[in-house]
């Protein structure tokens, strides 16, 4: 499908075809710059841009550390700008909070949190918080266990196709002039008088030479691998967060339920999702290979657990019809645990001759667009340009005529 042919110079080489990759490709595109350029080792999206939450939402979670309150407005802000770009790919869906009897946050502190995220979102709201009814959060969600539970919450985010998303930003960056070339992968990056050299293992074997002024590495949990087999010190020393999820048969919810671990402070989603329940969790450290991140059996005894205490039908690991894992790529601060490191990002800027190397630390899926945004930013003001990102309008976003990847194909990448 993405097979532009693969350029000997570009102005712009982006390195990963996740939603970060090709959203600075579709950023720089709408710029009006079309010698820009993308690859990907195998297909857009096949990492963890395809094996998220399936969220677009302002991260309410990170409310517990005031120096994120940033990061949860621009979330919150960036979407509103998606379901105007993308809204048959980004819709609103209400959530259950439910309060726990026993432990967990109380019901203030939920209603103070709820409160803020609502003013955190201002005019651009989905919809405001509000208290539930016994039978008003049965109705949404008749899984629980109302035994368990002393009140219930009513709040908004939304959802999207991850991997339909990704291959939006990329289609349009392509329409718009761009070009991406999957099934290549960056060996090398060498400094060069006139900005850098990267060597490109092609599909064939073979190999090819790509010049290039800027290089966006959006390679996440690789991105420090290639740097470094390259002989070049990365700028920030970075930790992979582990997410896993567990899809079952549909199992009648109408809302999403936000649940409480009050043991570790984790967070655990169960969704509604292409007509199947997606249950999921992150926050743990992984340290192995990220070609090899799969959920492993502890994990599912883990979510199933935990998800049990408080369904009245539980979880059961025969009726697993698909698992999935992904990884964000954090910048380490020191001192924190993984749960208590900042979900900003970080970008570490390497230069040479009159060109620089931008590797991303971080990201959210919700807020890709304005990260790219300020990544086309730089470059352009480096380069002495004034062009402005065009993402937030419409008329720079182009659907493909193929139909959007259905849960069975989805379930047999995860397999695969």
């Amino acid at each position: 499908m993405f097979q532009q042919p693969l350029p000997k110079r570009v102005r712009v080489l982006i390195l990963g075809g996740g939603i970060h990759g090709a959203g600075t490709l579709h950023d720089m595109a709408s710029r009006g710059w079309q010698d820009v350029h993308l690859i990907e080792k195998k297909t857009l999206g096949h990492g963890t841009s395809s094996r998220s939450t399936k969220l677009i939402h302002g991260g309410l979670r990170y409310l517990q550390r005031i120096h994120d309150f940033p990061l949860v407005a621009e979330a919150l802000r960036e979407r509103s700008t998606l379901m105007e770009v993308a809204g048959d790919l980004v819709h609103p869906l209400e959530f259950v909070f439910p309060i726990l009897k026993s432990g967990g946050a109380s019901r203030l502190k939920v209603k103070v949190g709820l409160s803020l995220y609502d003013f955190l979102a201002g005019r651009q709201n989905v919809g405001r918080h509000h208290g539930l009814a016994e039978s008003e959060a049965l109705a949404r969600a008749p899984i629980i266990d109302p035994q368990k539970f002393s009140s219930y919450f009513s709040f908004w985010d939304c959802q999207t196709d991850d991997l339909a998303l990704v291959r939006r930003a990329a289609f349009s960056a392509v329409k718009l002039g761009a070009g991406v070339s999957e099934g290549h992968r960056a060996t090398n990056i060498a400094k060069a008088g006139d900005g850098w050299l990267v060597d490109v293992l092609k599909p064939d074997g073979t190999t090819a030479q790509i010049s290039c002024l800027y290089i966006v590495n959006a390679l996440g949990p690789w991105a420090n691998k290639v740097i470094e087999s390259s002989g070049i010190e990365p700028t920030h020393k970075a930790v992979n967060n582990k997410g896993s999820h567990l899809v079952f048969p549909d199992m009648g919810l109408k809302a999403g339920l936000f649940l409480q671990s009050p043991e570790d402070n984790r967070i655990f989603f169960v969704l509604p999702w292409l007509g199947k329940t997606l249950v999921g969790t992150t926050e743990k450290v992984f340290t192995g290979s990220p070609d090899q991140v799969a959920v492993t059996d502890d994990e599912i005894d883990y979510l199933m657990d935990h998800c049990n205490r408080y369904l009245r039908t539980p979880l059961r690991r025969e009726n697993i019809e698909a698992t999935f894992a992904g990884l964000r790529w954090l910048a380490v601060e020191e001192g924190y645990s993984i749960s208590a490191t900042s979900r900003s990002h970080i970008l570490g800027i390497i230069p040479s001759g009159r060109g620089m190397m931008l590797t991303l630390y971080g990201g959210k899926l919700s807020t890709y667009r304005s990260l790219a945004e300020e990544i086309g930013d730089k470059i352009c003001v480096q380069f002495g340009d004034e062009s402005r990102s065009r993402t937030a309008q419409p008329e720079v976003w182009y659907s493909e005529r193929s139909p959007t990847p259905e849960l069975g194909d989805a379930v047999k990448r995860f397999e695969g």
